[in-house]
């Protein structure tokens, strides 16, 4: 993933996409080095996104966080959560338009002087492009988002839908399983699958370096979806 292209993470329901990426931009390189990020969240609600967060903050599993949240104690948790999240800005519009997103990116601009290092949209079936056919949305979409990324210098992250072959999510997702087909404008595609515990990532388009369409490539990572860790 690099600043000023749009990468494209793709998998189906369940496997993690939106969990991995959060936890990416919210732990940084693990050496205190974290890059600014607007996360527009259509697709998970503010109360499962901050969950998320305060897992990765503290390791804590998720039913334990829930547990405090419903017993209101919460206070050292919140602290924990503000001080991880601190980088990143979220948006919880859950069908923007392309017009929505120029104008949360536009103010973030005003209030912090620049514009953010990260910009990611979960999903681009979320981004509202108007009535008409979803190949003709979806492409259109990943215009805006590839122009959005020249303009900013961003790393645009988009996440998306497989098709149903591969909506079990438990095998190699290759370039032509994404949904509506849209490979062509992204420089990197990511499609995920996990089985159990081992989550796999396969580069299936990468401009900057290997790549394999049919996703026999692939790096595996183990994965605690309860506490939000990936290790690999």
């Amino acid at each position: 993933m690099r600043r000023g292209q749009l990468t494209l993470v793709s998998a189906a329901s369940g496997v993690g996409k939106s969990a991995i990426v959060q936890a990416i931009i919210q732990r940084g390189n693990d050496h205190g080095g974290k890059n600014s990020a607007l996360y527009f969240s259509a697709d998970t609600d503010e109360t499962t996104m901050w969950i998320r967060a305060a897992c990765i903050a503290t390791g804590y599993d998720s039913s334990g966080i829930e547990q405090m949240l419903r017993g209101d104690n919460v206070a050292g948790l919140e602290a924990e959560v503000a001080k991880a999240t601190a980088h990143m800005a979220f948006v919880y519009n859950t069908s923007p338009s392309d017009q929505d997103v120029l104008r949360e990116v536009e103010a973030y601009s005003v209030k912090h002087g620049v514009y953010p290092q990260i910009i990611v949209i979960d999903n681009l079936m979320n981004l509202y492009a108007g009535e008409g056919d979803e190949f003709a949305a979806l492409q259109g979409n990943c215009d805006f988002l590839h122009e959005l990324a020249r303009e900013t210098k961003a790393a645009v992250i988009a996440l998306h839908h497989v098709t149903g072959d591969y909506s079990n999510g438990d095998k190699p997702v290759p370039r032509s399983g994404l949904r509506g087909k849209i490979d062509k404008t992204p420089e990197v595609v990511l499609t995920l699958y996990r089985i159990n515990t081992q989550m796999f990532i396969c580069p299936v388009k990468n401009r900057n370096g290997r790549a394999d369409p049919r996703a026999e490539w692939q790096m595996p990572v183990f994965v605690d979806l309860a506490r939000m860790n990936f290790q690999g």
